[in-house]
């Protein structure tokens, strides 16, 4: 199988308290996806009207959500204290990442470089 990879971006970083009281950070990472068009469908008759209609849609549409993006939840991480300070990883919200998921069942996250 290989790897599997998809890029994510961090979107929330928190500190919480588990069950146990322990402090947590927890990481929340999310795929960021275009929005679909609407998708209209009517019989024949109407066919015509659907056209006239599918731009005025579409554009209400974006007054809802302007960038026109959706987020899908990917991975959330938790780490505790002591995982954090050892962790080298230590990514900003705002910063996106590959997620590399090996087929024996790891997962490596790493900051993706922008290129300038």
């Amino acid at each position: 199988m290989g790897r599997l990879l998809f890029k994510a971006t961090l979107v929330n970083k928190s500190i919480i308290t588990n069950p146990l009281g322990e402090k947590m950070v927890k990481l929340e990472f999310v795929e960021e996806r275009e929005m679909p068009g609407p998708l209209i469908t009517s019989p024949v008759q109407y066919s015509e009207i659907a056209r006239e209609i599918a731009p005025i849609v579409s554009q209400m549409m974006r007054t809802f959500n302007p960038t026109g993006k959706l987020n899908v939840p990917r991975v959330i991480l938790f780490l505790n204290e002591e995982e954090w300070e050892m962790a080298r990883f230590r990514p900003e919200i705002g910063e996106e990442v590959g997620v590399f998921v090996s087929d024996k069942g790891g997962l490596e996250l790493r900051v993706i470089k922008e290129e300038r």
